[in-house]
C-alpha cells in the first residue's frame, strides 16, 4: 500500500518530529502541505494528514480562515 503522511509544522517542528516518526514505521512518504498538489497526492492508496493547532485551529493550509 503507498501511504503518505502531509504534514504542515511551524514553531518547533514538533509535527515534523511526529510525522517522521510515522512516516519510518509505515515506510510511508512524507510531504509539506504547502507542496501537496491533488496530481501527486492521488497516487497514494493510503494519506495521513498531520498539523499543530492553535487557538482551537489547524495551521495553515490545513485550516479554512
Amino acid at each position: 500500500m503507498k501511504t503518505l503522511i502531509v504534514y504542515a509544522s511551524v514553531h518547533h517542528q514538533n509535527t515534523e518530529k511526529v510525522a517522521k516518526v510515522i512516516a519510518a514505521e509505515l515506510g510511508a512518504d512524507l510531504m509539506l502541505a504547502a507542496k501537496a498538489h491533488s496530481d501527486t497526492v492521488t497516487t497514494y492508496d493510503l494519506i495521513g494528514f498531520g498539523s499543530g493547532i492553535y487557538f482551537f485551529k489547524s495551521t495553515r493550509p490545513f485550516s479554512s480562515s
